[in-house]
């Protein structure tokens, strides 16, 4: 075969092999936007039930009671904290019936949703069998004793945020929830309070309690042909920190350091090497302080307000120091005779400097708290 011929043979099957690589190329991300559609068809979603009165008369209704005992451990950094207390359930006999002919235990008709580390934890029925009330409902006690996890707060204000401590309880068993069964968690019209004596958090106050019913609806058929969706009640109980430990332990250090370096203008302008040294210490101070108060928060995707003010405050000894260097260099670089006024105007541009960082710094305290 000639040098030409096999030329001619070689691209030719360098073009088809172009050809080919492309069609699977299509053919890939083709079947991969597919598979996509095919896994994301379904969203899961946790909406609040509405009123009784517009459900249908065909559901079973559990009716559910929550009391915590003690809120401790919090971690912010690891979004958990640990709860002691009991949770009690009320049903029909119609209910006792389709749990005897399933075989459903009592612990196994409920689960704490957002419970972690099982190993280290109870949950737990107060009593063997469910107690047998009037009218031929049942009621089964259970206690708890467990690290959950909270991971839905926002901490754009910390550390004057509030906290939200959730504590979930929902149907467990998949025969509670199908196409021909649909049981329903429902907050018990007897309960009359939700926390005990050890209900308060450190360093927080308790600033409300609220106990809610919801539907959990699954993305997942768990490989069967229908969804779950699941009854749940919420326990929430919100916390608001407290102000005056939260200004004296995290604001007011980065006040007293940001005080020193507005107050460092006041220096005369002949004193530069003293007036470059305070601006650059400050930075120093506030990037530890920091530090320090991130090594309580867990990672972000947005500022907290404590993190604005370290911004406008890194600005501003920046800016301090930009403006000492001017100020030196203009100082020694005006002859002896002009060394008066050199400093006046130096002094002229350090007031303005002050006045425009203060109200540079209530702006941006207001627009980050709002």
């Amino acid at each position: 075969m000639s040098s030409k011929k096999l030329f001619n043979f070689v691209g030719r099957l360098a073009t088809v092999m172009l050809l080919a690589a492309g069609i699977v190329s299509h053919a890939q991300a083709a079947g991969s936007e597919h598979a996509q559609i095919e896994i994301f068809e379904e969203t899961e979603s946790i909406v609040p039930l509405g009123s009784l009165d517009s459900l249908r008369a065909d559901h079973d209704i559990i009716y559910a009671g929550i009391h915590v005992e003690k809120v401790y451990s919090l971690s912010l950094t690891s979004k958990t904290f640990s709860a002691d207390g009991f949770v009690w359930l009320e049903w029909s006999s119609a209910t006792q019936a389709h749990m005897e002919e399933h075989g459903i235990r009592p612990i196994e008709l409920i689960r704490l949703v957002n419970r972690i580390e099982t190993w280290d934890s109870t949950f737990e029925v107060a009593t063997d069998a469910p107690e047998r009330l009037s009218a031929g409902r049942y009621y089964q006690r259970y206690r708890f004793s467990s690290r959950f996890l909270d991971d839905a707060n926002n901490l754009q204000r910390h550390p004057f945020a509030t906290l939200e401590l959730p504590l979930i309880v929902e149907i467990a068993h998949g025969s509670m929830s199908n196409k021909y069964r649909s049981t329903l968690l429902i907050p018990h019209h007897r309960q009359n309070g939700f926390l005990g004596l050890a209900g308060n958090l450190s360093g927080y106050r308790l600033n409300s309690v609220t106990f809610e019913p919801f539907l959990h609806h699954y993305a997942s058929r768990f490989g069967t042909w229908y969804a779950p969706t699941m009854a749940q009640v919420r326990l929430k109980i919100q916390y608001a920190a407290d102000i005056r430990s939260a200004f004296i332990g995290r604001v007011l250090p980065l006040l007293v350091v940001l005080s020193v370096v507005l107050l460092s203008p006041s220096l005369a302008g002949s004193m530069g090497n003293l007036r470059l040294a305070i601006p650059s210490t400050a930075l120093l101070t506030m990037v530890f302080l920091q530090q320090a108060y991130h090594e309580r928060l867990p990672p972000m995707p947005y500022l907290t307000f404590l993190d604005k003010m370290f911004a406008c405050s890194y600005i501003i000894a920046l800016g301090l120091f930009i403006l000492f260097t001017w100020g030196t260099n203009v100082y020694f670089k005006a002859p002896d005779g002009e060394k008066e006024a050199a400093m006046r105007r130096i002094d002229r541009v350090d007031v303005v400097f002050q006045f425009s960082s203060i109200i540079f710094l209530l702006v941006v305290a207001v627009v980050a708290w709002f």
